[in-house]
C-alpha cells in the first residue's frame, strides 16, 4: 500500500580514531496510494472519463481531487464495470469511492464519511409539446416512463409491470434504454411519456440526445423517488489517521462553500427545475 520515497539529509560517513563507523540516517517519507474505483460508462458526470484522463472531471472526482490536494496520499483511479467492482470492494483495503447507506450490497464492508458530500436527486423530464403535472406516483399510472437497463428506482418499482427485482403492481409501463442519454433520445421520439433520473445526469446527456432545454421541461420527482444523502466511502480497513484526515478535508470544504458549488456546477441550468 505505501510507497516509500527516500530523502538525504547530510548523510556523511566519519571515521573515528578508533574506526568508529557512523551513519547519519536518511529521513524518510510515506506516499500511501488510496485506489479510486470508478464506474464505467453510465455515470458522467459524476466521473467524467476520458481514454487518456480517468479523473478528466466529474462532481465527486472533482470533490477527490480536493479532498487530497497537497497531502501525502497518491490516487490511482481505476475504471472497472459494476460486477467486477463488487470483487474489489470486497477484497481490497485502500479503496474509496461514493456511496449512500442503500447503495452497497450486504456482504459489502464499508465505511462512510461523516460529512454528506451532495445529494441524490432525482427529477422527471417531459417534453414541453407532451407535459403533464408529476408529483406522486399516480400522475404517471397508465403511462409510460423512459428508465435505464439495470437500475433500481425506489418509489416507482412497486408500480412498474418489470421492476429489475421482484414484482410491480403493472400500473406504470415501463421501458428501458442502456445509457441516460438513450432514454432522453427515446423521450424525443415519443417512445414514452417521461424520463427518471438523476438530475446532473440527465442535464449531462441533453445535448448528447439532440434536445435543447427549452424543448424540455424538468420537474422534482422527490415525491417519487426520496432524495439520497450521498457520502465519501471507503474501506472499514483504513486506518484511523486516513479515516480523520478525510472527514477533517470534508469538513472544511463543506464549511468553505466548496462542496456546494461544485455540485452547482453540475447542476445548471436552474431554471430548467420549475
Amino acid at each position: 500500500m505505501a510507497q516509500l520515497r527516500v530523502r538525504c539529509i547530510g548523510s556523511a560517513w566519519k571515521l573515528t580514531l578508533f574506526g568508529l563507523l557512523v551513519l547519519a540516517c536518511p529521513t524518510v517519507e510515506a506516499e500511501t496510494r488510496v485506489t479510486y474505483l470508478i464506474l464505467a460508462e453510465t455515470v458522467e458526470p459524476l466521473m467524467i472519463v476520458r481514454p487518456d484522463d480517468p479523473m478528466a472531471g466529474g462532481l465527486f472526482t472533482d470533490i477527490v481531487k480536493m479532498v487530497f490536494a497537497d497531502s501525502d496520499y497518491v490516487i490511482e483511479p481505476q475504471v472497472m464495470p459494476w460486477q467486477r467492482m463488487t470483487t474489489e470492494l470486497r477484497q481490497s483495503e485502500n479503496w474509496i469511492m461514493h456511496g449512500s447507506p442503500a447503495f452497497f450490497e450486504p456482504d459489502i464492508p464499508y465505511e462512510l464519511s461523516r460529512v454528506p458530500v451532495f445529494p441524490f436527486n432525482h427529477v422527471a423530464v417531459t417534453l414541453r409539446d407532451h407535459d403533464f403535472t408529476i408529483r406522486r406516483p399516480a400522475d404517471v399510472f397508465g403511462r409510460t416512463v423512459i428508465l435505464v437497463e439495470n437500475f433500481h428506482y425506489a418509489g416507482l418499482d412497486p408500480y412498474l409491470n418489470n421492476p429489475v427485482a421482484g414484482r410491480g403492481s403493472g400500473d406504470i409501463k415501463s421501458v428501458r434504454a442502456f445509457s441516460p442519454a438513450g432514454t432522453l433520445r427515446m423521450l424525443k421520439h415519443r417512445r414514452g411519456d417521461v424520463v427518471f433520473g438523476w438530475r446532473a445526469r440527465l442535464l449531462y446527456n441533453l445535448s448528447h440526445a439532440g434536445l435543447r432545454p427549452d424543448e424540455v421541461r424538468f420537474q422534482d420527482a422527490d415525491g417519487i423517488i426520496p432524495t439520497q444523502k450521498m457520502y465519501f466511502a471507503y474501506s472499514p480497513h483504513w486506518p484511523e489517521a486516513f479515516k480523520a484526515f478525510v472527514n477533517a478535508r470534508l469538513q472544511t470544504l463543506q464549511d468553505n462553500g466548496s462542496l456546494q458549488a461544485i455540485f452547482q456546477k453540475y447542476n445548471e441550468p436552474k431554471e430548467l427545475l420549475r
